[in-house]
């Protein structure tokens, strides 16, 4: 039977069903003019949900024995925030609904459950998604703990009974109409032409276009990269299930993009994606210790032009914890409260003043973001939270060295705090030409 002839009886199947009250889909991208014709002589009906572009049907889920790579497209597709993509790290728990149609990615830590990367699901499908884990958290006793909730799935979370707190909120930058231009743009610029005249380059690098042991030895130096900037961090390690990590499975759907100078490798940025790749998030970058100055600004910018180049319709710079977190109806006290205090006066453990404002340099809007908790925030809860990441395990020596330092410099943090970014301004270079250049590319 040929293809047109088989989506025409789909069609008329269709058509029939409406009076048995079922439903028969077929996807848009399979119909040509053609078939589209037949439709019509046929005398069908048929609607496109614009959202979802296929016909009214439930969405299919993964086979029962799925492969890696089968996740990580499922994932691909249907993970909407910048850690949706760390579901498919291998250090983690699965949860998937009926049918395999939708996955919440967690870790346990006693009766309480941290979750990252939201409802990676078919929009249709999340509800379900949700009532089936719920039911799971109540037959077992746990409390569950959703994390970075946007405003799309916020109201999902309040109709089932969730305590929702102001979390941070999403730095985003919308491509198709940022130019570059303009004062908004002159620190970004400068650290930029900066680095091109210092002869630093930036690059994509892709595993399945280098030979094994060239990508090997690139993953390496960007290990090694990462291990030098975890030395001005308080914590023993890297931090945990918020942060991805490349040196224990491969890069999958994300991408590299490094950059040089003099052949070594100066700073990396690990980017994400979002919805079926129309974004994309900078989950993780690092630089050494003596890099360049500005080289951290000068690759971001140089990821943002490429999707820009290749008409990503936005691009995020992760979660900006603990912005405007204020009062909502029902919140956890604790919880708005321990990020105000966190903000004040555990800079030297997070540093929420200096990556707030090198964030704020791209001029971002900003989406909001919410944890969501049932039955209801605790003291539990909280410590889960601590353990799971690991955020207060910390190697003493640098956390004491990082308090002094952070005390000789406490006035230029006090004028980062309150947008006084003066001093800040020409920390790369003197006074140079706004013009920006065309960012070179170098393999």
């Amino acid at each position: 039977m040929s293809s047109a002839d088989s989506h025409s009886r789909q069609g008329l199947q269709l058509h029939q069903s409406d009076q048995r009250q079922t439903r028969q889909g077929l996807s848009v991208d399979q119909l040509t003019s053609q078939n589209a014709d037949r439709f019509e002589r046929a005398g069908t009906q048929w609607r496109i949900d614009p959202s979802h572009q296929v016909f009214d049907q439930e969405p299919l889920g993964l086979p029962e024995e799925h492969t890696e790579t089968e996740l990580r497209d499922f994932i691909f597709e249907h993970g909407r925030y910048f850690d949706s993509y760390l579901a498919s790290e291998p250090d983690r728990d699965q949860f998937w609904s009926q049918g395999k149609r939708g996955l919440i990615s967690y870790k346990r830590w006693y009766r309480h459950v941290i979750i990252g990367g939201g409802l990676i699901a078919p929009e249709p499908h999340k509800p379900q998604l949700v009532r089936e884990f719920l039911e799971y958290a109540k037959q077992n006793r746990l409390s569950i703990a959703f994390h970075n909730i946007g405003e799309a799935d916020l109201p999902l979370f309040q109709e089932m009974q969730f305590q929702v707190t102001k979390w941070g909120e999403d730095p985003m930058i919308d491509l198709d109409t940022c130019t570059w231009q303009g004062k908004d743009y002159e620190w970004v610029r400068r650290q930029t032409n900066y680095c091109l005249r210092q002869g630093m380059t930036a690059c994509e690098v892709r595993p399945d276009q280098l030979h094994p042991l060239h990508w090997s030895d690139i993953i390496s130096e960007v290990i090694e990269v990462a291990d030098e900037s975890l030395t001005r961090k308080p914590q023993k390690k890297a931090m945990r299930f918020f942060e991805g990590r490349i040196d224990n499975h491969a890069l999958g759907r994300r991408r590299l993009f490094i950059a040089r100078y003099q052949g070594r490798i100066e700073g990396f940025v690990i980017c994400n994606p979002i919805l079926n790749g129309t974004g994309w998030a900078t989950e993780l970058y690092r630089h050494r210790l003596d890099s360049v100055k500005g080289t951290m600004a000068f690759l971001i910018h140089f990821v943002l032009q490429q999707l820009k180049q290749e008409g990503v319709a936005q691009a995020g710079l992760c979660l900006d914890l603990g912005r405007d977190c204020h009062r909502l109806p029902g919140d956890s006290a604790l919880v708005r409260h321990g990020l105000r205090f966190a903000e004040n006066y555990l800079t030297s453990i997070f540093d929420f003043t200096g990556l707030r404002h090198f964030k704020s340099r791209f001029r971002p809007r900003y989406e909001k973001r919410f944890a969501c908790v049932y039955p209801k925030v605790t003291i539990g809860s909280i410590l889960a939270f601590v353990s799971t990441t690991g955020v207060l395990d910390l190697h003493y020596g640098r956390y004491s060295r990082i308090l002094y330092n952070q005390h000789c410099k406490r006035k230029l943090r006090r004028n980062l705090a309150t947008g006084n970014s003066s001093q800040s301004d020409t920390a790369a270079s003197p006074k140079m030409n706004s013009k920006p250049f065309s960012l070179r590319k170098s393999a």
